[in-house]
């Protein structure tokens, strides 16, 4: 038996065994959901550890490969790599202290101001209402704002709390009497997720060491299972994700830190109530494209609201001026073109990934279906080859993202598995 003989041996063993897990798959999946259901969370649970982890190292690589570089030039400028592991070990600390400053920071400065800002909400809510209504019938009686609208709001007004009334009555009151009951499983919980992070960021710390040796490895798997053209375009579609995901959160990271910075310091400097609660919203909230602005602005601008109508008229012009310098210079200067979509699937990404995932897949969403987008044109573009149909790139709405035409990288398949 030859080696060609060999080879489609392997392909049809191979392909048996693809399709008898997959058939055992969804007979499991239609008959025995539940134990699919429960492996599934029992693979999670045991796995939570490493997947925070992984999240982390992959924030911190960025961090950690700076560090390498600046401490190589300054202790290793000869290039024979005599302190390779110190200074990887000296990166690694440096990338963890980092992220403890980070909690740190949130811990002592950002969350006793949040709980002060909501606690200030929930005792000064009915008072606001209130004045809020005073200030409406004052404007009805100078004939600013029409007599209909003024009651109408008035009859809003009076539900609401009619609403708040009962609630407080009949619903909070058992509510608390449960909650207390299950605050032992919330403490439990909270307890629980506490330990699963303190592990990630140990785990973190491994994965950070070996990441390189990681990639070797898998290098060499893929140089077993499949041909040398096709291992080369896995790595190229990896690192071209890679690029999408690490370029747009870093990116977006750093944008939403400027805009909310900024945000704080006109807020500080008008005078504006709740500064650090609204200032943190407008810049967690503009890490989601698209959406994101308008979703900070507007529950920002209702708590200003109940405060004064007139700084909540200054912060929204304030809010549609950010954005414009956002989207017009911050932006542009720290991202660029880092996605390669329009705006048609930026909005269709969003739509789609936050219905799915929630606040999670509203953020990772964009550069995810960036992925797919590219590799849907790649797959493209080799049909189009194979028929003899030129690729006119100047035509190619998709050829802006910075990555040329794909085609010519595409494995063909007579190499593969």
């Amino acid at each position: 038996m030859n080696k060609s003989d060999i080879k489609k041996v392997q392909r049809i063993l191979l392909l048996v065994g693809l399709i008898t897990v997959v058939i055992c798959f969804v007979v499991m999946l239609f008959f025995r959901s539940h134990l699919v259901s429960s492996g599934f969370q029992k693979a999670i649970v045991l796995l939570t550890p490493f997947i925070y982890g992984a999240v982390i190292a992959y924030l911190l690589c960025p961090v950690c490969a700076f560090c390498e570089k600046w401490l190589t030039r300054l202790f290793d400028r000869n290039g024979e790599g005599k302190h390779k592991g110190l200074i990887s070990i000296i990166s690694i600390l440096l990338s963890l202290v980092l992220l403890f400053l980070i909690l740190l920071l949130l811990l002592v400065a950002v969350i006793p101001e949040l709980v002060s800002s909501i606690t200030k909400i929930v005792q000064s809510f009915p008072r606001a209402l209130n004045s809020f209504e005073r200030w409406l019938k004052n404007l009805g009686e100078g004939e600013l704002v029409p007599a209909e609208v003024v009651a109408w709001v008035e009859s809003s007004l009076n539900g609401v709390y009619d609403h708040l009334e009962e609630f407080l009555k009949t619903d909070l009151l058992p509510r608390l009497n449960t909650l207390m009951g299950g605050m032992g499983t919330s403490i439990k919980s909270i307890f629980g997720v506490l330990s699963n992070f303190a592990l990630g960021v140990i785990i973190s710390a491994y994965i950070l060491g070996e990441r390189k040796n990681f990639k070797r490895q898998l290098i060499l798997i893929l140089r077993a299972a499949f041909s040398e053209r096709t291992v080369n375009w896995i790595l190229k579609e990896a690192s071209f994700a890679n690029q999408k995901f690490n370029g747009f959160l870093i990116g977006k990271i750093v944008d939403s830190t400027i805009i909310g910075v900024l945000c704080f310091i006109f807020l500080a400097l008008t005078g504006m109530p709740y500064t650090i609660l609204i200032s943190i919203i407008v810049g967690v909230t503009n890490m989601i494209p698209f959406f994101g602005p308008y979703i900070g602005m507007i529950p920002s601008a209702i708590l200003i609201l109940t405060v004064s109508p007139v700084k909540c008229i200054i912060f929204l012009v304030f809010i549609i001026l950010l954005q414009q310098l956002d989207g017009n210079v911050i932006g542009p200067k720290i991202l660029g073109d880092k996605l390669g979509l329009s705006s048609f699937w930026i909005l269709f990404s969003i739509l789609i990934f936050g219905s799915l995932w929630g606040l999670v897949g509203m953020i990772v969403g964009a550069p995810l279906f960036a992925v797919i987008y590219d590799l849907c044109r790649s797959l493209v573009h080799l049909g189009l080859k194979k028929r003899g149909i030129r690729i006119d790139s100047e035509n190619d709405p998709s050829s802006a993202d910075g990555k040329t035409d794909t085609a010519e990288e595409l494995p063909s398949g007579e190499g593969g598995v």
